[in-house]
């Protein structure tokens, strides 16, 4: 009888740590041998063991891959909520010990230093007839579905105005199907789509520039020798390349699920510079076969390479685009709210997006109360409009727009009946003036009185006393004395210490990268926070005088 049920058993949190950077995070599995007793079903419900949260499951998974060794790859269509939330508990809990580790002086934080240079994207590919790459045998790539005579569910032009919100669209609902590109010279790409995104591509003719062993060739991943020995593989036995390259030892099967994403993405991004021709998606139950990589998150790939282009815009121009939004209400629909997940944001965009769509704003006012710059607002905001993101109004419905409000105003209360001063404006206890004045004044437009006109007589009240409280809090942390000790009130004064010694590390460690602005900052608030120490003030003259 088919095994219908499995047991991922990891020996640490660290193993597991590893395996969710790799594979789980991708929505792979990978059973070692032995795990198994017998043949899997297709489907089979997985339980995740982990020291010390426990099981998690039970997980839907799907076998994808039985190797010779008797390990087995599974996909993960979907994480339970019950799963992700748990996972997501475990990894703040990792950041809240990494934190407090870095605090206390026993690791340096490494976020802020730059990687190594990394290796040439690509070498000279290999000269005509060095590297046996005979054309292409019968069978090999994805199978296509015969849809000949079948009416597309989508078509439009290549134009990326008409592609990229249809795109959003597919992952919004989480389509699975065939996409097919079609370019002016009769090269047909075909993507497979699978809950969302795309798992693989198949061109034809063959673009050997897309090709796994060219890749992996031109990265210097592999040699000439394993290259051409991989398609001997081929040949012979009528396998595909990957798994000719696990048979060589070139690669293990995670590494392969790995290098297949890289791949699918290298061939989507190609995809999405090619503007001419049409394309025509068509809606499948399933696909020909299961594939290896998780699905792309398009809508993060779109909206980052949007958000570099618009930053790459003269800023009048980028700023006379949304020219015409204005003075209009903008608004999150319900089918982007379910893509935020997947947008990847960084935390000033995510609050961004939060303050959007639980208040009612004309564009122009996104400005002054968003948490990113002028100009960063600005790009974020023409990136998602060039994905159909947003909705945009003339007018505003009252009962949102009163909802909205009263919600801020009771998010704001429970800030000010918790917190410190440094709570109420929404700032670092480690902050300088800069920020507090900054924070200020975007938390004042926020609560200008007379935007909540109209609203109960003890929203008004509320809406005052906020405004109270914020008067007082700058009036406090404005001020450099009283803001050094208000802070010895509220926070250890180790923790001050500690903290000032931890930036100053931090500082020199910019200097030696000649990072004027990181180092300016670092040493700025190790002097705030201990004005005391010459050699905190010695190392913000250095800073400043990098060039």
């Amino acid at each position: 009888m088919a095994v219908r049920r499995a047991t991922r058993q990891y020996r640490s949190v660290v193993e597991f740590l590893e395996d969710h950077a790799g594979l789980l995070s991708q929505g792979m599995v990978l059973l070692p041998a032995g795990t198994l007793d017998g043949e899997p079903a297709p489907e089979l419900k997985l339980d995740l063991v982990v020291p010390p949260i426990g099981r998690l499951g039970p997980i839907l998974a799907q076998v994808v891959h039985r190797a010779a060794d008797g390990s087995v790859a599974l996909r993960v269509p979907e994480w339970p909520a019950s799963v992700e939330q748990r996972i997501a508990d475990l990894l703040q809990a990792v950041d809240d010990l990494r934190d407090w580790f870095v605090e206390q002086g026993q690791l340096v934080d490494a976020r802020g230093v730059p990687a190594p240079p990394a290796e040439p994207a690509s070498a000279p590919a290999p000269p005509p007839g060095d590297a046996a790459r005979p054309a292409r045998p019968a069978g090999r790539g994805f199978a296509v579905p015969d849809l000949r005579g079948v009416e597309p569910d989508a078509r439009g032009s290549r134009d990326p105005a008409e592609l990229r919100p249809a795109l959003i669209r597919f992952a919004a609902e989480r389509r699975t199907g065939l996409l097919t590109l079609t370019r002016p010279d009769g090269q047909v790409r075909y993507g497979f789509w699978y809950q969302g995104g795309p798992v693989g591509f198949r061109t034809e003719p063959l673009d050997e520039g897309e090709v796994l062993g060219v890749l992996l060739y031109k990265a210097r991943q592999i040699s000439k020798e394993q290259l051409r020995e991989s398609l001997e593989i081929m040949q012979k036995e009528g396998c595909r390349q990957g798994e000719a390259f696990i048979q060589m030892g070139v690669m293990t099967f995670p590494q392969l699920v790995m290098v297949l994403g890289k791949q699918t993405e290298f061939v989507f991004q190609r995809a999405l510079a090619d503007t001419t021709g049409e394309w025509t998606f068509h809606s499948l139950d399933t696909l020909p076969e299961r594939f290896l990589p998780s699905p792309l998150k398009v809508p993060a790939m779109l909206f980052r390479s949007l958000v570099q282009q618009a930053r790459e815009m003269k800023s009048d121009t980028l700023y006379a685009s949304l020219k015409d939004y204005l003075d209009r209400y903008i608004f999150l629909p319900e089918s982007s709210a379910g893509l935020i997940p997947d947008m990847r944001f960084s935390p000033n965009e995510a609050r961004l997006i939060e303050t959007i769509q639980n208040n009612s704003w004309r564009l122009r006012e996104v400005y002054s109360v968003s948490p990113l710059s002028r100009a960063m607002t600005a790009a974020v905001l023409r990136a998602l409009i060039d994905l159909d993101f947003f909705e945009f109004r003339a007018e505003q419905s009252d009962q949102r727009a009163r909802a909205a409000l009263q919600a801020l105003i009771d998010r704001k209360k429970d800030q000010i009946f918790k917190g410190s001063h440094f709570d109420v404006l929404e700032v670092h206890w480690i902050c300088i003036t800069e920020e507090v004045d900054r924070a200020y004044q975007r938390l004042k437009s926020e609560f200008t009185p007379a935007r909540f006109q109209g609203m109960p007589p003890t929203a008004i009240a509320d809406v005052s006393m906020i405004n109270q409280k914020l008067d007082e809090a700058h009036a406090v942390l404005s001020d450099p004395h009283r803001r050094r000790e208000y802070r010895k009130e509220v926070v250890e004064e180790s923790k001050i210490v500690e903290s000032a010694a931890l930036l100053a590390k931090q500082g020199e460690m910019a200097v030696l990268r000649n990072d004027r602005d990181h180092a300016t900052t670092c040493f700025a608030k190790a002097v705030e926070l201990a004005p005391g120490i010459g050699d905190y003030r010695a190392g913000l003259q250095r800073a400043r005088a990098l060039r």
